[in-house]
C-alpha cells in the first residue's frame, strides 16, 4: 500500500528532530482554556487567591490586572508568531507555561519576586507546542510541494496518491530540505543530491524495472 501525504510528511518531521511521534499516533489537543482561567490561577500560584476562591468576584481589582497581564502576554505571543490560538481558546498543552509565564510578569506588582532566567525557558517550550501543532501542515505542503516540482518536470510518472515506495525517501528527504528553513534548520544538500539522482535512476526506468532500451532507426 502507497504511503500517504501524511505518512511522508511525518517522516519528514522524524527526519528534522521536530516530532519523534506522528500525529496520528498522538491523542488530538483539543482541551482549551480561556484567558480568564489563565489570570484565576496566576493569582493562585501567586497566593493572591486561595485555590478554593473565586479572585474574579473576591479580588475584582487583582483579577482584572491579571486578566490584562495574560491577554497582553498573549497578544505578545501570537503578534511574534509563536502562537495561533484565540485567547479563548489556549490549548491545555500549553496552559501551565501559559500561568507560569502570566505570574511572572505580575509578580513585581505584588511584591513578589520572579526569575527572569525562566522566561526564555517558559517561551521556548511555548514555541515548541506551537510548533508541533503546526508542522504536520507544513511538512505535508512540504511533500505536495516536491511532488508538484517533479510532476512539472516530468519527472513523476505517478500522483501523489499512489508515490512508488523506492520514490517514498527521495520525497522525505527533498521535502526536509525544503521546510527545514522554517523550523530553522540548514538544508542537508548532500541529501538532496543523493534524493535527485535516486529519483533520476527510477525515472530511467520503464514500468517493468528494466533498463530503457534505445532504438536507432
Amino acid at each position: 500500500m502507497a504511503a500517504t501525504v501524511a505518512d511522508l510528511g511525518a517522516r519528514v518531521l522524524r527526519r528534522l528532530g521536530i516530532a519523534a511521534v506522528a500525529a496520528s499516533a498522538r491523542p488530538p489537543l483539543t482541551a482549551t482554556l480561556g484567558i480568564d482561567d489563565i489570570a484565576k490561577r496566576a493569582l493562585i500560584l501567586l497566593a493572591i487567591s486561595a485555590s478554593d476562591e473565586d479572585p474574579a468576584a473576591k479580588y475584582p481589582l487583582d483579577f482584572a490586572y491579571a486578566r490584562d497581564k495574560a491577554t497582553a502576554l498573549h497578544d505578545s505571543l501570537v503578534g511574534q508568531g509563536i502562537a495561533s490560538w484565540l485567547s479563548s481558546a489556549i490549548p491545555l498543552a500549553v496552559s501551565e507555561e501559559m500561568v507560569r509565564l502570566t505570574a511572572m510578569h505580575m509578580a513585581p506588582a505584588f511584591g513578589k519576586a520572579a526569575d527572569p532566567a525562566q522566561l526564555d525557558a517558559i517561551e521556548a517550550r511555548i514555541r515548541r507546542v506551537s510548533l508541533l501543532l503546526t508542522a504536520p501542515a507544513l511538512a505535508e505542503q512540504a511533500v505536495m510541494d516536491v511532488h508538484a516540482n517533479l510532476d512539472a518536470r516530468g519527472q513523476a510518472r505517478w500522483s501523489v496518491f499512489d508515490i512508488p515506495d523506492y520514490a517514498e525517501n527521495p520525497y522525505v528527504l527533498l521535502a526536509a530540505n525544503l521546510v527545514a528553513p522554517q523550523f530553522g534548520l540548514k538544508p542537508d544538500e548532500a541529501a538532496e543530491v543523493r534524493a535527485m539522482r535516486a529519483l533520476a535512476q527510477v525515472v530511467a526506468l520503464p514500468s517493468t524495472g528494466q533498463p530503457v532500451r534505445a532504438d536507432y532507426f
